[in-house]
This record gives C-alpha cells, structure tokens and sequence, in this order.
C-alpha cells in the first residue's frame, strides 16, 4: 500500500514539474523556411538569453502539424499566416496576429506563378483554360486569385488543381506534369533558375504577408516579456539587414535554401517588429468570407494587440 502511495505521489509530482517547466518556457512553432531566419539569428547570437522566460524554436515539417500544436496548447506563437490565424479565430481559438515577419513591403517574400520550362505558357493570358497546381483555401489560393484579379482575370479563367505538397508542386512543374504552379520563394526562384517561366509575382501588390501568431491568454499574462522579445527580435534583423552575407551557411542550414541557389538567391531586408495594417486584414479576411470559410465573424481588431512595440515610460520620481 505504501509503495502504490509512493508512487502515485511521484506521478502527481512529475506531472506538476512537467506542467511547471512548461509554464517557465516559451515555445514558438516555426517552420524551416526563409521567414524564419530572424528567430535562428537571435537564437544563435543569444539574443534570447536574457530574457525573463527561457525561449524553444520548435521546427515542424508541415503547417499542419504546427497548427495542431498550437490548438493543443504546446505552442505560445509560430510562425505562419494571416490566412491560417484567422481561421483559428473564428473557430474559437485565440489567436492573434501580433507581428509581420515578411511582407511589410512588396519585395518581402514573393510568391509566383510558373511555367514549366518546355511550356508555351509564357504569360498569365496564356493560362486561360489551363491548371493551375495550388493548395486551396491557403496563402497560395488567396495569392493566386489576387493575381488574376490584379491583371484583369476572373478566376474562372483558370483551372485550380490541387497539389498541396510544396516540393511536389515544384517536382511536377519542372517535369512539366502540370501547366502551372504558384510557388513561394526561394523555390519559385530555383525553378526559374532551371528554366521555368516567370509569369507574374506578387512584388507590386504585396499580397502576402508572413506573421507571428500569439496565443491571447499568453499575451495578456506577459505584455511585459513581449515587449523584450521584440526588442531582441529587431537585433536579429538589425544583423541580417546589416549582412545578408553573413547570414547564409544559417540559411542553408536553418531555412533549407536550396544549394544551387545557395549564394545567388537574393531577398530583401526584415522589417522591423510592427502589427499588420488593417488594410491586409480586412482584404484576406473579405476573400475567406466570400469563399465561405470563416466559421464565426473575424474583423480586423480581434486579431490585432496594441502596444506590444514600445517600452512603457518609466514612474516619475517623487521628490
């Protein structure tokens, strides 16, 4: 009898240590993709050490794994996008779109439409009545349909052929299996260096936009953490601007650039930690509207959180 008591007493104590390590950890979800190079940069520099909680990247393979973390509460923030934060809170969860990572300014973060390089598809006209390989009701979709809007398309003019599996979608674009597919860089930029036709990006509209997504309950118990996260958050992206050089082998490394575009594989400056503007709210939360996704009304304002970019004055002194 003793010795079950003991050992019921052990389990209640490990479970409060396991519960009590993960309350003293913040863990962000992050995917091995170029978005993600601020995070490794601090991580690496030990921009993260001083902090008052202890910060975990966490790597997933797929956006799906992450997502399912962060509904099952072992996430605090990942990486992701407006797109996928805005369906978690209109399913009830709270989720918040606290910071752009890429997409602040056009020339962040291309996504692309491609020919394979034996097509004759050298245009976004030549695509009337063909496929198009995309994920649907994803950044993909969304930018795809914003492109042919952009250049006087309805999007009827084109086939939406699902291929969800990025590496698979470029796979069968380079081997010419499919009429066309919406990639994002750096593999668009791969498979134009392999001789896949370039028929229009999002440079001029900046459709895309990536951000961090934040739990609500976390934010509102550690304003005060956020507000040094983000400040050695900006470090990293004071270093990556200051060298993009310098930053490459932990792009390799790290965000899995492809190696024959290790070196010649150009991307623009981070920006520095600021919210979304409610102008790309508003527009990606009117096309999952309009296509029926959203399971509860979402605006604007439920995914924002205010002053989490500037340090509070201090008290005056009494005299």
């Amino acid at each position: 009898m003793k010795k079950k008591i003991l050992l019921f007493s052990s389990l209640i104590f490990l479970a409060f240590m396991t519960l009590s390590a993960r309350a003293a950890m913040v863990r962000i979800g992050v995917l091995p993709i170029v978005d993600a190079l601020p995070f490794y940069v601090a991580e690496q520099r030990g921009f993260f050490k001083p902090l008052p909680i202890p910060v975990k990247l966490i790597t997933f393979r797929s956006a799906v794994e992450r997502d399912a973390a962060f509904q099952t509460s072992k996430l605090d923030a990942y990486l992701g996008d407006i797109i996928s934060a805005a369906l978690l809170r209109s399913r009830g969860f709270p989720a918040k779109t606290v910071s752009v990572i890429l997409g602040k300014t056009p020339k962040e973060g291309l996504f692309a439409i491609l020919s394979p390089p034996d097509s004759p598809v050298r245009t976004l006209k030549d695509l009337k009545g063909k496929h198009v390989a995309i994920s649907s009701n994803t950044i993909i979709e969304y930018v795809l349909d914003g492109l042919l809007e952009e250049n006087g398309l309805p999007i009827q003019a084109v086939k939406k052929q699902e291929i969800k599996s990025i590496p698979i979608r470029f796979q069968m674009l380079m081997s010419g299996k499919i009429d066309s597919a919406v990639l994002p860089d750096p593999l668009a930029s791969l498979a134009r260096s392999k001789g896949a036709h370039w028929l229009a990006d999002d440079g001029k509209t900046n459709l895309s936009q990536t951000v961090l997504i934040w739990n609500e309950t976390f934010i509102k118990k550690h304003r005060a953490f956020l507000q040094a996260f983000y400040q050695a958050y900006n470090r990293a992206v004071t270093v990556i601007n200051r060298d993009h050089q310098g930053v490459r082998s932990l792009l390799v490394e790290k965000c899995r650039l492809p190696k024959p575009i290790a070196q010649s594989f150009v991307f623009a400056d981070f920006p520095k930690a600021s919210p979304p503007s409610k102008k790309d709210l508003s527009r990606v939360l009117a096309w999952l509207k309009g296509k029926g996704l959203l399971k509860q009304s979402v605006k604007p304002e439920d995914l924002l959180s205010n002053n989490l970019f500037s340090v509070p004055p201090e008290p005056k002194k009494e005299n």
